[in-house]
């Protein structure tokens, strides 16, 4: 009984006459003098112990196989990765945003700082001192994709937790964060 591997989509595996099998990354162009493509392959490449780069080589083909299938599971990592970024530093409503970041400088009188992550968007507000002279601050740190979600929970947040003094009628606050 064998056990079949199957070689991921842009790798290939070849064996040369040195009888060693090699990874390679196999990459596909399109263009009008041909229309059904031309191939390119490129061998992979590590560095060995003393920094030199070298073409990954092995002597059984499982071996090679699981190189490139491990180099596959890699790039996925790495695009999920880089998407989930994106996400996190676009500004899916820009207009919101705004009006997020006037609400709570509305109540606080600061503007609120946002530290993007990898993961993550940080909002943080500094302290602030209200019309009673009670002194405020807000370190808010909520675990968002987007911009847009971690101000509104935030504006949600600092409106829960105002002064008194400060506060409006939570149908005034609704209308607005409705807006």
């Amino acid at each position: 009984m064998s056990t079949r591997q199957t070689i991921p989509h842009g790798y290939a595996v070849v064996q040369l006459a040195d009888k060693q099998w090699y990874p390679v990354q196999v990459t596909r162009f399109y263009d009008g003098k041909y229309p059904s493509g031309t191939i390119s392959l490129s061998s992979c490449k590590e560095l060995d112990q003393d920094n030199e780069v070298q073409d990954v080589a092995y002597a059984r083909r499982e071996d090679a196989l699981q190189y490139v299938q491990q180099q596959a599971l890699n790039e996925e990592g790495y695009e999920r990765q880089n998407w989930e970024r994106v996400t996190v530093e676009s500004n899916v409503y820009p207009e919101r945003c705004v009006h997020y970041v006037a609400l709570i400088e509305e109540i606080t009188g600061h503007v609120p700082t946002v530290r993007l992550w990898m993961h993550e968007v940080n909002i943080e507000i500094s302290y602030y001192q209200c019309s009673c002279k009670t002194y405020h601050s807000f370190y808010w740190d909520y675990s968002q994709m987007t911009i847009e979600d971690a101000l509104q929970r935030a504006a949600e947040y600092v409106y829960e937790h105002r002064c008194p003094c400060t506060a409006t009628t939570t149908y005034e606050y609704e209308q607005r964060i409705a807006a």
